[in-house]
């Protein structure tokens, strides 16, 4: 059996005629997966040809079988060293989480770029798509990167700080989740410190002012342009134009102190939105990103929430054999 992999699938018109994306579809060689694990007669892509197109395009499309949700887990848990998890999202199984996020449009971003440690990978997997509105923007951040000014290419590639207020229970399990604990309630502001000491590098420092609630106003310097897993090319992938639907909306200053204000929202707006295509989903779809490279969103759903479901699944380090 063979499994179509496509590439950047249903894309607007004026992308591919500037070739800046390509449309290719691809037939994969598969490997049968263990019905113990997956559905029965199930074909799951070769870790291989994920990590080819994820280097060459930064995503995929896998579109030609009604995969389910053990199956969407299974290429998951095949994909990648360690799985991560978002504290403030329902779990569906041990490796996929329920998208909840409201009815309204969502801005582009990279899942998680707020924390110390976004997920290198994330999938998603249509159970039961919209019939109308609800598609899934992406927009490749290393497009864009090379589309921005001299100017803003410098701007953004100094740290920029990141602040919000996180009450106790969120940091608890974000922490909690982690560093592998059960217990969250039971984390401290010292295990918080340590796994900061623990996280902080040459291109992130992080710290939190602990507050009289329990909560922490967390502090992160990160540069909004960043390496990708694969290509080693760089990339505007970050959070500036992104949701903030579990969490306080944060506060973002440029490494000159300026704070990103509306008008340098909208010029990256503009920029981004050129190199922006639309996944109109269809049942059974899954859809794998680098996450260090292209930044997601969202249409407007536009039918009741009852008639999508949309999982997600997101992992740290990359498994770079079939075995």
């Amino acid at each position: 059996m063979q499994t179509t992999l496509m590439l950047n699938d249903l894309i607007e018109s004026d992308l591919i005629q500037s070739n800046l994306i390509k449309s290719d579809v691809i037939e994969l060689d598969t490997f049968e997966a263990p019905t113990s694990h997956a559905s029965a007669n199930v074909s799951l892509p070769k870790t291989s040809d994920i990590l080819t197109d994820l280097k060459t395009h930064g995503w995929t499309l896998l579109r030609g079988y009604h995969y389910d949700v053990e199956t969407f887990s299974q290429l998951m848990s095949q994909l990648c060293q360690t799985l991560t998890y978002d504290p403030a999202r329902q779990n569906i199984t041990s490796e996929a989480q329920k998208v909840d996020a409201g009815t309204h449009a969502i801005g582009l971003h990279i899942e998680n770029g707020n924390t110390p440690m976004p997920p290198d990978v994330i999938a998603f997997f249509s159970e039961l798509s919209a019939k109308k509105g609800s598609q899934t923007t992406i927009c490749d951040g290393h497009v864009v990167y090379q589309a921005l000014s001299p100017e803003l290419k410098a701007t953004f590639s100094q740290p920029m700080r990141i602040s919000r207020y996180l009450p106790q229970a969120i940091w608890q399990n974000y922490v909690a989740t982690a560093t592998g604990r059960l217990d969250a309630d039971q984390i401290s502001l010292d295990d918080l410190d340590k796994f900061i000491t623990a996280t902080t590098s040459k291109t992130l420092t992080h710290y939190v002012e602990p507050q009289a609630d329990g909560g922490v106003r967390y502090v992160l310097q990160i540069p909004a342009i960043r390496e990708d897993n694969l290509s080693g090319q760089l990339a505007f992938a970050n959070t500036l134009l992104g949701p903030s639907f579990n969490y306080e909306k944060p506060e973002f200053t440029l490494a000159n102190g300026q704070h990103v204000d509306d008008e340098l929202i909208a010029e990256l707006t503009q920029v981004c939105e050129k190199y922006t295509q639309d996944i109109a989903w269809q049942n059974g779809d899954m859809v794998i990103l680098d996450n260090k490279r292209i930044m997601h969103g969202r249409r407007q759903i536009d039918v009741p929430l009852t008639e999508r479901k949309l999982y997600i699944a997101m992992g740290i380090g990359l498994n770079h054999s079939d075995d």
